[in-house]
């Protein structure tokens, strides 16, 4: 074991400088990078919007797994609705996309626009409505194939080492809110990443101006989808004490999983 993590250090020590190295010299002479990917969208009042994020918690029963999903919707009210969703405790179902996808079907009933917590395009190939995706975090780099050319080359590079949300960082520092990165083709959706409060991954339509998308952000992060988020962490509260005292009514054994 003393080996193993000697060995480890020592590879620390090799290899943290080279990276560190690296990760300077691509962060050098952005001036090229800046003046063709960032873009600053012309000022208009922010429109009329809902915003959507949800929550969920599983109980096994018997030879049953039940979800208890609640999805919440801002507009000018809060408002929920609770899906209850049974499988087979031996069939294999991914219940993230599944959850997913009912959050989207419930952003498409509202005629205008709507702003939900995540991507949106690995669920729907196809636009829906004027559903907007907005990733605080975003796990999977989509925006450097799109770009192209030495800025895209760089974007790839720069995601290796450190992650492309960083690259989008520094491109963007120094901007004002509302300021986005160039718009590139996701399939049939545009991606970018906007500054606010912080920067954020965002998937949109293509049929929606970007000064539109670019006004929700102009004085941070969505207050409605903020607000979504939080209300969203206190149902997966409750629904951790639903899952903790429906075993003990029902009397059978609790696993806890993982929550959105």
């Amino acid at each position: 074991m003393k080996q193993l993590v000697s060995e480890i250090l020592r590879l620390a020590e090799i290899e943290i400088p080279r990276y560190r190295d690296k990760l300077a010299e691509l962060t050098n002479n952005l001036d090229e990078y800046k003046r063709e990917l960032v873009v600053r969208p012309r000022y208009m009042d922010t429109p009329d919007y809902t915003a959507i994020d949800s929550g969920y918690a599983v109980v096994q029963y018997r030879y049953l797994n039940i979800a208890s999903i609640v999805v919440v919707i801002i507009d000018k009210y809060i408002k929920t609705e609770t899906i209850l969703f049974s499988f087979k405790r031996n069939e294999k179902i991914d219940l993230n996309n599944y959850i997913r996808k009912q959050e989207l079907m419930r952003a498409e009933r509202y005629g205008g626009y709507v702003l939900s917590d995540g991507p949106i395009s690995p669920y729907l190939r196809e636009p829906r409505g004027f559903v907007i995706g907005v990733s605080k975090d975003p796990v999977a780099p989509r925006y450097w194939r799109g770009v192209g050319g030495r800025a895209g080359e760089w974007f790839k590079e720069i995601s290796g080492y450190a992650s492309e949300l960083y690259g989008a960082e520094i491109l963007l520092r120094g901007e004002p809110p509302g300021s986005m990165l160039r718009p590139v083709k996701l399939g049939r959706y545009l991606v970018t990443y906007i500054k606010g409060d912080s920067v954020f991954y965002v998937e949109f339509p293509e049929y929606i101006p970007q000064e539109v998308v670019s006004s929700f952000f102009r004085y941070g992060y969505p207050i409605k989808l903020r607000i979504a988020h939080r209300y969203a962490k206190i149902t997966r509260e409750y629904l951790r004490t639903v899952k903790t005292i429906a075993p003990r009514l029902l009397d059978i054994s609790i696993k806890y999983r993982e929550y959105l």
